[in-house]
């Protein structure tokens, strides 16, 4: 039904999946390459550093979710979890071969946090902005715009990877000063500037995608203010009803 992109809670809500979901994708897909490209990781240790970020997003749904749902509007709650997100990824991009494992661990378990707090807000504004009988199908279309959000954040961030190593590259050419004899030395210091440009380039893409994340967080202030839960919003019914005493 169409006429659902004429709710602002509705779009609001989708706006902000769809930013938050392209921000924390693309950014947290490169992770893996990160750390075995330059810190020595394996694949299954690079898994590893997420297991604490997937239990961490259940949880401060269950816990979080519901005591800031009881006290504060949602749009509030996505808001500020979506900024704390947003800072989380940022401390991503200090980041470099010399990190270890908590470095990459401690951030990502932060905007778990932040993101869990505010995943059954996202899911109750799309779900209250339509008839119930249309609930499925807003659901499904969150689904999809967050998959979207997610793919096309994979697909971006990617190739900002290449493109920003590829000028990092030029740049630190063109102020460096090169001292060589033999062609062995050339070829080592050519590649420590790779490398150096390589690491720069991861460090840009945290910082765009903590700027990314945070667009989204005011994507959500296009919903109008919606009560806490507890606070019952009577229809114009129930409140004839109520006036007149039945």
């Amino acid at each position: 039904d169409l006429s659902f992109f004429k709710n602002r809670t509705f779009n609001g809500a989708l706006i902000n999946n769809f930013i938050v979901f392209l921000g924390m994708m693309g950014s947290v897909f490169a992770i893996p390459i990160f750390t075995q490209t330059f810190m020595g990781y394996t694949a299954t240790q690079s898994g590893l550093l997420f297991i604490p970020m997937g239990l961490c997003i259940p949880l401060a749904a269950i816990v979080l979710g519901r005591t800031l749902l009881a006290k504060f509007p949602p749009r509030s709650v996505i808001f500020w979890g979506t900024l704390g997100g947003a800072l989380a990824l940022f401390f991503l991009s200090y980041l470099d071969p010399r990190s270890g494992p908590w470095d990459i661990i401690w951030p990502l378990s932060l905007m778990a946090l932040f993101m869990g707090s505010g995943m059954a807000q996202r899911t109750n504004l799309i779900a209250s902005s339509v008839p119930s009988s249309e609930i499925g199908v807003a659901s499904s279309i969150l689904a999809l715009v967050r998959n979207i959000g997610g793919a096309v954040g994979i697909a971006v961030f990617g190739t900002l990877v290449t493109t920003f190593t590829e000028n990092n590259v030029l740049a630190i050419s063109k102020n460096s000063i090169i001292h060589a004899i033999t062609p062995a030395q050339h070829a080592t210091i050519i590649a420590l500037i790779e490398l150096k440009a390589q690491v720069m380039a991861y460090s840009q893409i945290y910082i765009i995608a903590a700027i990314v994340f945070a667009l989204g967080g005011f994507a959500i202030l296009m919903v109008k203010k919606t009560p806490a839960a507890g606070q019952i919003k009577l229809t114009k019914e129930e409140e004839a009803m109520m006036e007149a005493g039945e």
